[in-house]
């Protein structure tokens, strides 16, 4: 259930800054830029931890 709990805040803090960053440099842009920014940023969090615990295995 931990895992659960980390990609759910993970998830939420990506929607929030994708919103965010979103509305600073991209005003012009919609809500739902914003939410597939989230989304993006939350990719890149599981993706860099994938490469970070492959190194360590080696």
């Amino acid at each position: 259930m931990n895992d659960l709990y980390i990609f759910i805040a993970r998830l939420i803090l990506g929607m929030v800054f994708g919103v965010l960053l979103t509305r600073i440099f991209r005003p012009e842009w919609s809500i739902f830029h914003g939410i597939g920014m989230g989304l993006i940023l939350v990719a890149v969090a599981y993706l860099m931890q994938m490469m970070r615990n492959r190194k360590k295995k080696n």
